[in-house]
């Protein structure tokens, strides 16, 4: 067990040397509003790439996508995945598009506006708005449960440093500025969910011995057909391609991008790579499922290790999932 006051000091750290990171990058590359919100035309294919990567491994993948696969098995996986990548297919096509039609523009509510109206620009705008402030607040609860489970730091401590120190950072460097730290995030934390996953089904026998466990426990979860997988599947692929629509950070990064091919080629990249990582994510919630004592399915990633049983309370996936 992580004491608590080793875990506040490594969170600290952390969030001081990305705060820093960001301040120092951006420095003298925001002279107006316009370069704080969208960073214009500024962002080459590998950081966009990079943002895109990032942006959907936040905190959720540890509790809500191994949640939804120890409960529903393969089928919650491929739903999930097939949820994640197809907003970025769709952006990849859409992005250009829009960027032709309004180059000034910077989200979804001026197309809105353009295209329909005013009405259309106040519903828009209201269910944008709506998304975000819940977007944000799981993003914040999402990381303060995860140290709550870890170090038993409290929520609200781990909230406070975390939104503090982010606000710091992007209300200098803005767009940019997060940029820069979802680009060091994508190289530090993509790695390390491989090597996790990995020591994961080495640690409980191999890739051999994990699928036995699985069967033999819970073979259920192996059938990507089961009415139950099969229709949280597909609802669960439909409702993240709603919500991921109006996701706000997309929008922003697609103006971001250098140029239309540059969004299009970074958005296609995209695509691949943020269905693997949530598919793989999903998957650890079937190996726990199978080979670990899970006593509550918001946690199963953790449960992947044969040393470690949770037992703590977490957030259910619909909420967390929000952190993507």
């Amino acid at each position: 067990m992580v004491t608590t006051e080793l875990a506040l000091g490594l969170t600290v750290g952390t969030l001081a040397v990305f705060a820093a990171l960001g301040i120092w990058f951006s420095r003298g590359r925001v002279g107006s509003v316009e370069d704080l919100i969208t960073a214009r035309n500024s962002t080459n294919e590998r950081r966009l790439t990079a943002t895109l990567i990032a942006s959907v491994m936040g905190v959720w993948i540890l509790l809500s996508a191994p949640e939804a696969g120890a409960v529903f098995g393969v089928a919650a996986a491929v739903g999930y995945a097939v949820g994640e990548a197809l907003p970025m297919l769709a952006y990849s096509k859409i992005g250009p598009r829009v960027r032709d039609v309004i180059p000034d523009g910077h989200t979804l509510t001026e197309y809105a506006y353009a295209r329909f109206g005013g009405p259309m620009y106040a519903f828009v705008l209201l269910v944008s708005v709506f998304y975000m402030f819940i977007f944000v607040g799981a993003e914040l609860t999402g990381i303060a449960l995860a140290l709550s489970f870890v170090a038993d730091v409290p929520q609200w401590q781990t909230a406070t440093l975390v939104g503090g120190f982010v606000l710091v950072y992007t209300s200098y460097g803005g767009l940019r500025a997060s940029i820069v730290t979802d680009t060091i995030q994508a190289v530090l934390v993509f790695p390390l969910l491989i090597v996790a996953a990995v020591a994961a089904v080495l640690a409980l026998g191999g890739p051999g011995a994990v699928y036995e466990g699985v069967a033999t426990t819970a073979p259920e979860l192996l059938d990507p057909t089961a009415a139950g997988g099969f229709r949280f599947g597909v609802a669960l692929a439909l409702a993240i391609v709603g919500a991921e629509l109006i996701n706000q950070t997309w929008w922003q990064r697609i103006y971001a991008g250098a140029d239309a091919e540059t969004v299009e080629r970074s958005f296609r990249t995209a695509t691949v790579a943020n269905g693997a990582i949530v598919f793989l994510a999903a998957l650890l919630g079937v190996v726990a499922a199978g080979n670990a004592s899970v006593e509550n399915p918001a946690v199963a990633s953790s449960a992947s290790s044969p040393s470690r049983s949770p037992s703590r309370s977490s957030s259910r996936w619909h909420c967390s999932r929000c952190c993507s």
